[in-house]
């Protein structure tokens, strides 16, 4: 059985730092995650780098289930209804193909590439829109 994790930040935060390799602290974020039976973090989102119209979203995903559409949900509910932001950003380095392909699935599309940006070459900037999320009914948020 697996549940939802929407009110410990800390620790949401610091699985995914874990999972992708997050060094810095996150600063003021917001994560939302799923936790297996034994309370073991298998899925989770940061929400951070807030600026009034965006933020950087981070997913870390360790083992697929059923609650991760629930995941996306609340992710987007709190970013596009709560926070009124217009965007959410992500970052993915172009060799990782099959995390572009999951964050084009979710519902995020390439914005731009940074040359030399990933250790391995190019990063591409990621971006779901409040206006497009397919996790919300279109006419339900204040995005753009």
């Amino acid at each position: 059985m697996y549940r939802l994790v929407l009110v410990d930040k800390e620790r949401v935060g610091r699985w995914v730092a874990e999972q992708v390799q997050q060094t810095a602290d996150w600063g003021d974020f917001q994560a939302f995650g799923v936790e297996d039976s034994s309370g073991e973090v298998i899925a989770g989102v940061v929400l951070h780098l807030f600026n009034g119209a965006n933020c950087v979203a981070h997913i870390a995903i360790k083992k697929p289930t059923k609650l991760l559409k629930a995941l996306f949900f609340t992710v987007c509910v709190y970013a596009f209804r709560q926070c009124k932001l217009k965007r959410i950003t992500g970052m993915v380095p172009m060799s990782e193909e099959n995390i572009t392909a999951f964050d084009e699935k979710i519902g995020f599309e390439r914005e731009t590439v940074l040359k030399d940006a990933a250790v391995d070459g190019d990063m591409q900037v990621m971006v779901m829109w409040a206006d497009t999320c397919p996790w919300i009914p279109q006419g339900d948020t204040d995005g753009r």
